[in-house]
């Protein structure tokens, strides 16, 4: 069956001398495994398939279940400027695409998401200031379609963030954060505006991208092997 769909790039592998399998995410069928041949030998085509770009492709589909389908032809969708020319946007990308593409299933169609996900990507190409704190506040409202969205029932009795229970408890374990870092997990889950401004130090923010990662771990699936997560940690240790 012959369609035409938005996508949103994930990961791309080689295949052969002249093609590509891309892991995207399309707004019609959710997240999958697409081979297009021959676009290696053609430049302007293959720079669509760097991570997060937004792209329409006529895909080839067999069956629904089918573990990959054809791309016969891909377009721009959002043209990329300032991602692949800034080492943080493109390192935010890598990891968010590597996220994304690790935490949803094949064939896991959520049309609410893909929107959802192509505001960010829009935001994080535009954005001049204040997207250091991107990936971290992506991690956090993902989980809104993940059915795992922590509880925001922060006050005075309740200043401290449990993990596993993802919700806020009035006395410190080895399973909460400390106060200080569950005040700030607060404020940041708190924060509906992706453009909004969030002063966090380094320090601050590899210790919430810690937290997130635990977090993901007990609540939707094992991040051990998030291979961008050390790309982004040394890039940003010198901003």
């Amino acid at each position: 069956m012959l369609s035409e769909t938005e996508a949103i790039i994930l990961r791309t592998i080689k295949y052969s001398e002249t093609s590509v399998i891309a892991h995207v995410y399309t707004e019609k069928f959710g997240k999958g495994s697409y081979l297009m041949n021959g676009v290696r030998k053609n430049r302007s085509k293959m720079a669509m398939f760097q991570p997060l770009s937004v792209v329409k492709i006529v895909t080839y589909r067999k069956k629904e279940n089918a573990q990959i389908h054809r791309i016969g032809d891909i377009a721009f969708q959002l043209v990329p400027t300032s991602i692949p020319q800034n080492i943080y946007k493109s390192t935010i990308a890598l990891f968010v695409s590597e996220i994304t593409n690790h935490i949803f299933k094949e064939e896991e169609y959520n049309p609410e998401f893909f929107q959802f996900f192509k505001t960010f990507i829009s935001i994080l190409e535009e954005s001049t200031e204040n997207y250091s704190n991107l990936h971290i506040l992506y991690m956090i409202h993902v989980t809104h379609f993940l059915g795992v969205f922590p509880e925001n029932n922060y006050n005075s009795q309740n200043k401290f963030f449990s993990i596993e229970k993802a919700q806020f408890v009035p006395t410190s374990d080895i399973q909460t954060l400390d106060e200080g870092s569950s005040k700030l997990f607060h404020q940041l889950i708190s924060t509906q505006d992706f453009k909004a401004e969030i002063p966090l130090n380094q320090q601050q923010r590899q210790n919430l991208l810690s937290i997130l990662l635990q977090y993901y771990n007990v609540h939707v699936c094992d991040m051990q092997n998030i291979k961008s997560l050390e790309v982004l940690k040394m890039v940003f240790e010198e901003k």
